[in-house]
């Protein structure tokens, strides 16, 4: 099996570009979204679940790579919009 090695996000541009055009993709498929962090939890463990299912295609089926990163950066993208949720009150109870 292909080993990777963490490269610590030296080149980060690329990636947050990636992230940037996602989120407003979502922005623009689903509207503004409000959901419980636990449905949120629920479509970021989908997301992950693809993203398992395209790493067992790329290593395993000759997938493709663009799928890998695809399904990779839609995790990202979930993943942020909590972290950002959480950090910037993003909830709509006043809890």
């Amino acid at each position: 099996m292909r080993q990777y090695t963490d490269l610590f996000l030296k080149d980060d541009k690329w990636i947050l570009e990636k992230v940037r055009a996602e989120n407003k993709y979502q922005q623009n498929k689903w509207g503004l979204q409000t959901h419980s962090a636990y449905e949120w939890l629920t479509y970021t463990a989908e997301e992950l679940g693809s993203l398992a299912k395209a790493i067992d295609a790329y290593e395993c089926r000759n997938g493709s790579r663009a799928a890998v990163i695809s399904e990779a950066i839609q995790v990202a993208t979930l993943a942020l919009k909590i972290a950002e949720m959480y950090e910037l009150g993003g909830d709509t109870d006043g809890y």
